[in-house]
């Protein structure tokens, strides 16, 4: 069965979900919106650099619903609340990059989201690789142990090599250190807790809360990446740790290090990827690592790893959210979600 597709932007990480849909043989691409002016009226595959594919990028929301897709595979920098609704609310699906499952969002918002799902009998999921895939792949881990009492996970990674680094400004970055940047933080990467949530839902943990910490780095001299400027003094690196806590003990742990190059203070250790633990007899450790394939080595995008590993979870989703019950879903909700080969 093949699942007519709109692609939302064609962003870092849009560009690459346009390519994994054009690519899978379940799924047809017939449309995508465009956020910016100069986008519109042309072709996606010129905009994702491969030629001209035949679908035209358009900021006409009623005309990408008159298309009556299945799905709408959502990967803006930002959640539209209102875009997704009316998504919702018209019977299309949405599998998207910047959602997990609505809690941080408030009551009031997420039953929003979830009456239009339940009025329009669509669904909504949301992945990446972390916050989503990478979790799912730690829950899983549980499942080779027996008396399972907890999970590690740690992601640490440079972004020296990261083309939207100067996206990080509204965690701070380049700013004088402040406590505000404590709340802001929790506010602004809620969908890690959210991911604590899911992860505890797959796994059947009854938590309490889920505590969160943050930790700042600091530059010690002037530095700028990718012409992102960040003064002497300035927030250039980070740890935020999330627990999701049952009584007063930890059994979910999430801690993420992000760091603006070498030199911060403090310095932690940087892994390039992800680690996870899983304490149970036997314990279980491994760590994920990416590296780039032939085809981004000769383009020259091995520095855009971040952005097909955030995209393809979104895109190989796409079937399962359409043959799921109406509602907000999750990992804990949908069947095992796995790529599709594709040939030479």
């Amino acid at each position: 069965m093949t699942h007519r597709v709109v692609q939302w932007t064609t962003g870092h990480v849009g560009r690459e979900a346009a390519l994994g849909i054009l690519r899978h043989p379940e799924l047809e691409l017939v449309g995508c919106y465009a956020w910016s002016p100069e986008k519109e009226g042309r072709d996606v595959g010129e905009l994702c650099g491969i030629g001209r594919v035949g679908v035209t990028a358009t900021r006409d929301v009623d005309q990408l619903i008159a298309l009556r897709p299945d799905c709408v595979c959502y990967t803006p920098n930002q959640l539209d609340v209102d875009e997704v609704v009316r998504l919702l609310e018209a019977g299309i699906n949405v599998s998207s990059s910047y959602f997990i499952n609505g809690r941080t969002l408030g009551a009031e918002t997420r039953g929003r989201i979830e009456a239009a799902a339940k009025k329009g009998r669509a669904s909504v999921f949301g992945s990446g690789i972390f916050p989503g895939f990478a979790n799912f792949i730690a829950a899983l881990m549980a499942g080779a142990t027996r008396d399972f009492k907890k999970i590690r996970f740690l992601e640490s990674v440079d972004l020296t090599h990261y083309d939207a680094i100067a996206n990080y400004t509204n965690l701070g970055w380049s700013f004088d250190p402040d406590p505000k940047w404590t709340e802001i933080n929790r506010r602004v990467l809620g969908q890690y807790a959210e991911c604590v949530d899911v992860m505890a839902d797959m796994l059947r943990i009854p938590l309490r809360e889920v505590a969160f910490e943050y930790e700042p780095a600091i530059t010690p001299e002037d530095r700028t990446i990718k012409g992102f400027k960040m003064p002497q003094g300035s927030l250039a690196g980070q740890k935020c740790t999330w627990r999701g806590m049952v009584g007063d003990r930890s059994v979910i742990e999430l801690e993420v290090v992000w760091n603006a190059g070498r030199g911060l203070e403090p310095e932690w250790p940087v892994h390039h990827g992800y680690t996870m633990e899983v304490e149970g007899s036997p314990n279980i450790h491994t760590r994920v690592k990416f590296s780039p394939s032939q085809e981004q080595i000769a383009s020259g995008r091995v520095a855009d790893l971040a952005n097909p590993i955030t995209a393809m979870p979104v895109v190989n989703a796409i079937p399962a959210v359409c043959g799921a019950a109406p509602g907000i879903r999750t990992y804990a909700d949908l069947p095992l979600i796995t790529g599709r080969y594709v040939g030479d």
